[in-house]
């Protein structure tokens, strides 16, 4: 009785330890978020409480693979690893779908089955006993709990009860967990479709919408890449448009729409997958695909149309593809369909607004003035716009192939090309062009009316295929082209076409305006440009200038590059002015008035217009402007007054040109204002140095020159007037003579009175002046101004005064000494009166000194006489200064009162001049005398001397009543006696002393000069040449 009681509670206690046990790993796997962690603690748990060596969860999964779920094992044994389907126990307990328990695995005959992987993996693990029960839940196997043992061991019923039950409590968790994540997994999946079908709904955009869905289908079906092909029905092939993890180079590859699973997907109308169908002949499309292992693709389907496939693959061989990832992506497929139908719907819409806003674009042009650039621009972006262009171009006729006019988006490559003509590789354009008719291209890399290089530079610049639309030119007749090119290979409609010609049409009514409003813009800026151009020329007074400003201003004029003016010189033209590449070799260059091109212009006086010199040697040799490779040439005549030629005017351009009527008209009218301002230029030097030859002669004459207007204002008041008058001419300008002058000097009537003298005050002096006058009258008689000539006379009146005051001195001094000869001789020749002898020496020493003083007036006479004939004669020689100074002092000292002291200041050694000794004498006694003279109070007369380097300066000094300012300017004139009531006093005399004293020092070679102050005596100075 006790033992069984013992018995029965160490069962009960068993049972107790057991429920704990499970009870805590039941709370910890349904309390856990991380089924991973809950497992591994279950595992460690029962392991550890039941003392095995090894506890383990194997899940089993979709398409047989089997993994470890968790696992506790003792230290020093391996992991399981590899093994996990080789595990003989856990496999025997799940194909027998009940709990097995092995106590010696090396002696188990049912582990003697090698389809379970053999005894021999177990025992390389460590283990000896084995128990392993499966984890069934809702009659599927999802897994098996097992137990290994390192020692043989009977496993008890406890032990196995708590096996069951761990299994069975993990087994629901883990079934839990899946239902979870299949949960979540088709919200996902119905929250992605959901979010497609936005997408699809609110992108229209094809590629856009289709590269999303391939990229969401790859995620939610868990595979490796995905794809999308459109379906041709016409063509029979699938084009692939959309892929994911694959070669970029898939993209635009086709292959036939019934090969392999897309064509039988297409066929059944449902998904298929490779397991499903092993017979089927699958080809791959392309070597991309050879490393996948499965695939599944659903057809794209919209109302019973099959628009395409969509796919997915995996390079996992143990995925496979259920019912579930089919609805997946048959659900992407048919958003893929929408999304194709309103991609279709979007692009019909968006073609027809492209056609639209094309044809807006053209009436805008037809409603705006726009030049021939723009409008050729806005051509080529409607036509693109309208027909769905990649990028466009506009074609013009040009001198010998079409050229680029205009564009929209053009590469730059192609542009370069065409913008120097289309090649002839494109022949067959240029013949669409020339035939009026459309030329379509769908594929221009199969186009053989193309040559290589032409689809070699369409396919470089990304064009595809392209359409031709021929376009005349209203005004010349010429054919256009605008070339529309796709990026794509594309099929064109016959609404293509049609759309094509109504837009050949618009684009002929904006080209007719174009040039209309090109012309009206031409004509108006050539008018400016010339107006501009005349306004500068008219300023211009220099021919030099005039012809400078011309050819900076004729190549802006017409667009050219360079520009040269010849000049007719003899009967040549030689270029005097030049602007452009060449011009400074050019200038100065001659060429015959009767050779090319220029002298054709001035041969014919017309404009000669060369559009393409080309290589012509007589006409390149002819200009060196074209030598400097210029290959077109318009020249005009320059035409001057009555008719005659002033030369050429010509202009040139790099590439050959048609030259418009218009522009030959420009350069004409340019021409015709140069010769004008040229005429006018020339006139103005011609006036100009006119008027400069007046100006000299006025300023350098020397008469007044006095000019009035009709008011009497004065107009002309030359430099001899200002000096004659004192006046400046900036106080006489503008005011009348009287005014001036404060005096009349022009006669009152409108009849001149002739010549007349008069005088004027100037400075405080008495003026005399000689005047004359003229009146200049106008067109209708009436007096317009007058011009009055004047000269200062006072210097001859004076000297009229003097020779009238000298034959009177003259008379008088001849006879006062005559006079007193006649009487002293009358008295000794009366007989009646007896005079002794002292009585009679007497009278004879009068005779005798009155004779000396006839003499010497005579003397001085004769020397005047002979200094103004210039036929004094002079023996010059070494002269002793000093010998002449003492021998004149002596004699004028011996007949001279005592109230003079004479002095001479002569320096010890010798001062010998070149000089007539007789003529220094003369000067030496003219110069004393007049000093003694003019001292009238007595006082020094100082004779000095001194040596220089050339010359012996000598100085004659008194201290009498010296000479005013104004008087020293007239001491050495002719017959001039100083006024007997001013600062000098008369001393008598003909006044020639002065005169001839320096009239001999001037004719031996030196000169002479005064220094005096009013008042403080004279010093006469004068320099002689050293002997």
């Amino acid at each position: 009785m006790k033992t069984g009681n013992l018995h029965q509670e160490s069962a009960v206690a068993q049972a107790l330890e057991r429920e704990r046990l499970v009870g805590n790993i039941s709370r910890r796997i349904r309390s856990e978020l991380d089924l991973d962690a809950a497992l591994r603690a279950a595992v460690t748990e029962a392991g550890r409480a039941l003392g095995v060596a090894r506890c383990f969860i194997r899940l089993e999964r979709r398409g047989d693979r089997m993994s470890i779920g968790a696992e506790w094992h003792e230290e020093g044994l391996p992991a399981i690893g590899e093994e996990t389907e080789r595990l003989a126990g856990t496999n025997l307990a799940i194909r027998e779908r009940q709990t097995i328990t092995i106590s010696d695995i090396a002696s188990a005959p049912e582990l003697d089955d090698p389809s379970l992987g053999g005894r021999e993996t177990l025992l390389r693990l460590g283990a000896r006993a084995v128990l392993s029960t499966p984890m069934i839940v809702f009659d599927e196997v999802i897994g098996a709990f097992t137990l290994h043992r390192a020692e043989v061991w009977p496993w008890s019923e406890v032990e196995t009860e708590l096996a069951e039950a761990v299994a069975q409590e993990a087994g629901l968790a883990i079934h839990l967990v899946r239902l979870l994540e299949q949960s979540d997994r088709r919200l996902e999946r119905a929250s992605a479709l959901f979010q497609a079908a936005q997408v699809v709904t609110s992108d229209l955009r094809l590629d856009a919408v289709l590269e999303r869905l391939v990229v969401e289908v790859t995620r939610l079906l868990d595979a490796d890449a995905a794809d999308c092909y459109l379906h041709d029905p016409k063509r029979g092939t699938l084009r692939c448009t959309a892929v994911y993890r694959l070669d970029p180079k898939l993209l635009e590859s086709e292959f036939p729409a019934d090969d392999g699973l897309a064509g039988e997907a297409l066929r059944r109308g449902r998904s298929v997958a490779t397991p499903e169908h092993p017979e089927l002949p699958y080809t791959v499309p392309h070597p991309a695909y050879e490393s996948f292992a499965s695939a599944l693709v659903a057809p794209m389907m919209w109302s019973g149309d099959r628009r395409g496939v969509l796919g997915v693959s995996t390079r996992d061989s143990t995925r496979v593809f259920g019912s579930e990832d089919a609805a997946v992506l048959e659900g992407y497929a048919s958003l893929a369909a929408l999304a194709l139908r309103n991609a279709v719907s979007f692009e019909r819409s968006e073609r027809q607004a492209r056609i639209q806003r094309g044809f807006y674009r053209i009436a805008a042009v037809l409603g705006e003035p726009l030049s021939l650039t723009e409008t050729m621009d806005a051509v080529a972006q409607a036509a693109s716009e309208a027909l769905g262009g990649q990028f466009a171009a506009a074609l013009m006729p040009g001198r010998a192939s079409l050229v680029l006019a205009g564009s929209q988006a053009l590469p730059q490559e192609l542009a370069r090309v065409l913008s120097e003509g289309l090649p002839d590789t494109a022949s067959a354009l240029a013949a669409s062009a020339r035939d009026a008719r459309i030329l379509t291209a769908g594929s221009i890399r199969d186009d053989d009316r193309f040559d290589d290089a032409w689809r070699e530079l369409l396919l470089a610049a990304g064009c595809r295929s392209l359409f031709a639309i021929p376009v005349t030119d209203p005004a010349t007749s010429d054919a256009a082209l605008v070339l529309v090119f796709f990026g794509e290979e594309r099929t064109f409609t016959d609404d293509d076409l049609e759309l094509a010609r109504h837009l050949a049409g618009a684009a002929e009514g904006a080209l007719e305006r174009s040039e209309l409003f090109e012309a009206e813009r031409s004509s108006r800026a050539l008018a400016q440009q010339l107006a501009r151009t005349g306004s500068l020329l008219a300023t211009e007074l220099d021919p030099a200038g005039v012809l400078d400003e011309v050819v900076q201003h004729a190549p802006a004029l017409l667009d050219v590059e360079a520009c040269a003016i010849l000049v007719l010189e003899g009967d040549e033209l030689v270029v005097r002015a030049a602007t452009g590449d060449g011009a400074r070799g050019a200038l100065g260059s001659r060429a015959r008035a009767s050779g090319w091109l220029a002298g054709d212009v001035f041969q014919s006086r017309a404009p000669v217009a060369v559009e393409a010199v080309g290589d012509y040697e007589p006409l390149v040799g002819a200009d060196p402007m074209l030598a400097s490779g210029y290959r077109a040439y318009l020249g005009v005549p320059l035409t001057g007054p009555q008719g005659g030629l002033h030369g050429v005017l010509s202009v040139y351009a790099r590439e050959p040109r048609f030259w418009r009527e218009d522009e030959i008209d420009a350069l004409l009218a340019l021409a015709a204002n140069a010769s004008a301002a040229l005429s006018n230029a020339e006139l103005y030097q011609r006036v100009a140095l006119e008027k400069e030859r007046s100006d000299a002669i006025l300023a350098n004459i020397a008469d007044a020159i006095v000019a009035t207007d009709r008011d009497g204002k004065v107009l002309l008041w030359n430099d001899a007037a200002e000096q004659i008058t004192g006046i400046p001419t900036s106080e006489a300008l503008g005011r009348t003579p009287d005014d001036v002058l404060q005096r009349s000097i022009a006669s009152e009537g409108d009849a001149p009175v002739g010549k007349r003298t008069l005088s004027i005050v100037r400075g405080g002096e008495e003026v005399w002046l000689s005047v004359t006058e003229a009146v200049m009258r106008d067109a209708a008689g009436a007096v317009a101004g007058r011009l009055l000539a004047f000269r200062d006379i006072s210097a001859e009146r004076l000297v009229e005064q003097m020779r009238s005051d000298f034959v009177s001195t003259v008379s008088h001094e001849l006879r006062t000494p005559l006079t007193s000869i006649y009487g002293f001789a009358a008295t000794l020749l009366r007989s009646e009166l007896l005079f002794d002898d002292e009585e009679r020496r007497t009278f004879l020493a009068y005779i005798v000194s009155e004779a000396e003083r006839l003499t010497k007036i005579v003397d001085s006479l004769l020397s005047v006489a002979r200094l103004d004939s210039g036929d004094l004669e002079l023996r010059l020689t070494a002269t002793d200064v000093r010998a002449v100074v003492l021998e004149v002092i002596e004699s004028i000292h011996d007949a001279q009162a005592s109230e003079h002291r004479l002095v001479i200041d002569l320096p010890p050694e010798p001062l010998t001049v070149n000089a007539d000794r007789d003529c220094l004498a003369e000067v030496f006694r003219n110069l004393v005398d007049n000093a003694i003279k003019f001292s009238p109070t007595g006082g020094t007369v100082t004779v000095a001397g001194r040596g220089k380097e050339n010359a012996i300066q000598l100085r004659v000094a008194d201290e009498g009543v010296g000479i005013s300012q104004s008087e020293q300017a007239r001491i050495f004139t002719k017959f001039y006696r100083a006024p007997q009531g001013g600062t000098a006093t008369n001393g008598g005399g003909p006044g020639l002393s002065l005169f001839v004293a320096r009239g001999l020092v001037l004719a031996m070679g030196g000169r002479m000069w005064v220094s005096s102050a009013e008042g403080k005596g004279a010093t006469f100075v004068f320099e002689l040449p050293r002997a």
